[in-house]
C-alpha cells in the first residue's frame, strides 16, 4: 500500500491553502477522514495535533492545534472566506469519518466551540459487523490487525511504527501524551499519526460492504449511537473507564444474524 503525501500545517496560510481543496460536491464515498491526538485527548485536556486525509488527492495534513490553537479552525480557505475547518467539520453535507468520535466530539466542542455534524463512526461499524459477541469494543489497533488489507511486509512495517510511536507516549512504557506537542514533532509520532488515519479510508470501504448484507435496521441503530456519542460532549460529566469499552446496549440485544430479511 502506497503511503499518502503528508503535509505538517503549522501556519494560518498553509490551513487557507489546504482548505482550498475540500471538496465541495458531496458524493456516496467520504472524502474527509480525521483523527486527534493529545494529552487527556477531551475537554479537561488538549488538542494537539489534527490528522485530516483528502482521500481524493489523496493527502494527510497534519494540523499542528498546538501551535495554532483557534486559528486552525476559524482562517478562511484562500477561495471562500467562508469556509473554514470550522464549517467544514459542521457541515450536515459532509460525512466525517473517524474512529470513535467520543473523546474527539468533547475536545472540538469544549475547546474549540466545534459541533462536529456528519460523523461516520468506524468503531460503530466495526461492532455491528462482527458475527461473534459484540459486548465489548475494539480499538482502532487491533481492528486494523484483524481487518486491513495490509501485506504481511506492510502489516510488520505498520506494527514497528506503532511500537516506535507508543513507547514516546504511553505513561507506562516511561513516554508522555505531552510528546504530542513537542516541536519539532518527532518523526517517529509523525509516522505514527500519518498511518493511522491513513487506514480509515479502506476501513470505511470493508465494513460498508458488509454492512450493506446486513439487515437493515443496523444502519438506524448505527445513526441512533452515533448521535448519542455526539451529544456527550453537552453533557456535564463524561462516562470514564471501563464503561467505555462496553457496545451499545442496542448492538448487544441485536439478533446476531448479519444477513438481510428476505
Amino acid at each position: 500500500m502506497a503511503q499518502p503525501q503528508h503535509i505538517f500545517v503549522d501556519t494560518p496560510e498553509a490551513v487557507a491553502s489546504l482548505l482550498s481543496l475540500v471538496p465541495k460536491e458531496t458524493t456516496s464515498i467520504p472524502s474527509i477522514y480525521i483523527d486527534l491526538e493529545g494529552a487527556n485527548l477531551g475537554r479537561h485536556g488538549s488538542i494537539s495535533l489534527l490528522q485530516l486525509f483528502i482521500s481524493i488527492i489523496p493527502h494527510i495534513y497534519i494540523l499542528d492545534i498546538h501551535t495554532l490553537g483557534q486559528s486552525a479552525f476559524t482562517t478562511p480557505s484562500l477561495i471562500d472566506p467562508l469556509t473554514t475547518l470550522k464549517t467544514v467539520l459542521e457541515d450536515p453535507s459532509i460525512p466525517i469519518v473517524c474512529y470513535d468520535v467520543r473523546s474527539d466530539s468533547d475536545a472540538l466542542y469544549n475547546l474549540y466551540s466545534v459541533s462536529i455534524a456528519n460523523v461516520v463512526d468506524l468503531q460503530l461499524y466495526e461492532a455491528a459487523t462482527r458475527t461473534g459477541p459484540r459486548t465489548l469494543l475494539n480499538g482502532l489497533s487491533r481492528t486494523i490487525r484483524t481487518h486491513s488489507n495490509l501485506s504481511p511486509l506492510e502489516a510488520r512495517k505498520w506494527e514497528q511504527t506503532k511500537q516506535r510511536g507508543a513507547q514516546l507516549f504511553t505513561p507506562e512504557k516511561g513516554g508522555s501524551f505531552e510528546v504530542f506537542s513537542d516541536r519539532p514533532l518527532p518523526k517517529e509520532i509523525l509516522d505514527y499519526c500519518v498511518q493511522n488515519v491513513q487506514q480509515l479510508p479502506w476501513l470505511w470501504q470493508y465494513f460498508s460492504r458488509k454492512l450493506e448484507k446486513m439487515d437493515e435496521r443496523w444502519k438506524a441503530l448505527i445513526e441512533t449511537e452515533t448521535q448519542a456519542r455526539i451529544a456527550l460532549c453537552r453533557e456535564e460529566y463524561v462516562t470514564e473507564g471501563r464503561q467505555r469499552a462496553l457496545a451499545p446496549l442496542s448492538f448487544r440485544s441485536f439478533p446476531s444474524h448479519v444477513t438481510k430479511n428476505p
